[in-house]
């Protein structure tokens, strides 16, 4: 993919809540994403999904989403296409990014045969970059850092948006102190990568 801007680029910021930990056994419960570009919300959609499994009484106890709430809600083959489209060729952004991609993409393919290629961005490596004092580096601690209120934790609107808005902070300060400005450093960046000109 051609080298962009920063502000120029797409970020879709995405955050999911599941029935397990594993892409390939459980299954998503709620999706929600929201688009940035050059710092601005653009778009927003997220859905309850019904995981047509049975929600394990723990995971309600952590996400409040249970059995009765999802009986209505769409499939995740119902949803998968809309997903894709919302991605388009936008940046996928998740804080612990591989657990969300794991999910979406796994699902994507599962349930319509799409295969999802975005690039990924996440932004609990670029915390322990920018943040590396913090103790953990968890969704909590690191908006709390950042004076960031998460509207509704553990629902996958409510860490989305806190998710989009950590993404913002850390784009202007990497801009701003580490002269990062195009994609590709960025993206570097958070696998360790530092330019020579980080003030």
């Amino acid at each position: 993919m051609e080298d962009i801007h920063i502000t120029e680029g797409t970020f879709v910021v995405v955050d999911v809540e599941t029935t397990g930990l594993s892409p390939t056994e459980d299954r998503i419960t709620e999706i929600a994403m929201m688009k940035v570009k050059n710092g601005i919300l653009q778009d927003e959609f997220s859905t309850l999904i019904n995981p047509l499994v049975i929600i394990p009484a723990s995971i309600t106890n952590l996400t409040g989403i249970d059995n009765l709430m999802v009986a209505d809600a769409p499939t995740a083959r119902e949803v998968a296409p809309t997903i894709a489209d919302f991605l388009g060729d936008a940046v996928f952004v998740a804080h612990n990014a591989s657990f969300d991609w794991g999910f979406v993409s796994e699902t994507a393919m599962r349930e319509r045969g799409i295969e999802l290629s975005n690039r990924q961005l996440c932004t609990v490596k670029l915390s322990r970059r920018i943040l590396p004092h913090l103790p953990s580096k968890s969704l909590g601690p690191v908006t709390s850092a950042l004076n960031i209120k998460i509207p509704e934790r553990h629902r996958a609107s409510g860490d989305a948006y806190a998710t989009a808005l950590v993404l913002v902070k850390f784009l202007s300060y990497l801009q701003r102190k580490h002269d990062i400005h195009m994609m590709s450093e960025l993206l570097r960046f958070q696998n360790g990568w530092s330019p020579v000109t980080s003030k």
